[in-house]
């Protein structure tokens, strides 16, 4: 989405720190709040976000055999959505270059970084060989690594990260009143029923906390109730 001539000054900026590039008005105007961007992070993050005055340029010019499993943030720390690490790409990105690998779904998983670091390739990840001027927006706490680099193509990543300001809410374009219900996607061929049912769920509770339902009301939404919803009693009421 990015212009091509704003990909190509961008090119040269060394890796590490890129808070001067990335808190430029140049970069804020053709990247930060780009319509196509912007608009994807006012709908996940409500008015008012908070925009990025900075950010870490990745750079990799050399062949390597690629980065480890990680997750910058704390994985499985909920199912709202407060922060999203993003990914520019200023050059092509091919297969053969060592792409971005990310996992979706995977900021639901609760783990120890070191307990993923040895895993190989899995099956669901999604390498991001990408045209130049993509922007991908994840949720943070998503696993990623870079892929294995078979080329000496340089290979540029913009990090940066946009946070919410304030509280869910439904104040996007409406045809009803009612808040809609989940539509799920079909689950995906490798996964358990009990992954899926687990999976389903937290998209559930995503869906609708961005939509301003307090954990409570979402329960009752919830197609798949939990115990306590199903009705108990204290044990010492209990008379056999």
């Amino acid at each position: 989405v990015v212009d091509d001539a704003f990909n190509r000054r961008c090119r040269g900026t060394k890796p590490g720190p890129a808070k001067e590039l990335v808190g430029s008005p140049d970069f804020i105007r053709e990247v930060l709040l780009h319509p196509k961007v912007a608009g994807v992070v006012r709908s996940l993050l409500g008015k008012n976000f908070l925009v990025p005055t900075g950010g870490h340029h990745h750079l990799f010019e050399e062949p390597f055999v690629g980065q480890n499993w990680h997750s910058d943030g704390i994985s499985g720390a909920g199912f709202e959505i407060a922060e999203l690490q993003c990914y520019y790409y200023p050059l092509n990105v091919n297969l053969e270059d060592g792409p971005t690998i990310i996992l979706p779904g995977s900021h639901c998983r609760a783990v120890n970084r070191d307990a993923i670091a040895h895993y190989g390739n899995i099956v669901g990840q999604i390498p991001l060989a990408v045209k130049a001027g993509t922007v991908a927006l994840t949720r943070y706490g998503i696993w990623h690594k870079a892929g294995p680099k078979l080329s000496y193509n340089r290979r540029s990543m913009i990090k940066f990260s946009y946070l919410r300001k304030s509280p869910p809410q439904r104040d996007w374009l409406i045809d009803l009143e009612e808040i809609p219900e989940y539509v799920d996607r079909p689950a995906f061929h490798y996964t358990s029923g009990v992954e899926s049912y687990r999976d389903l769920r937290r998209r559930i509770h995503t869906w609708n906390w961005l939509c301003g339902m307090s954990e409570k009301e979402s329960m009752a939404f919830d197609r798949w109730r939990p115990s306590y919803e199903s009705g108990t009693r204290p044990v010492e009421e209990m008379i056999i």
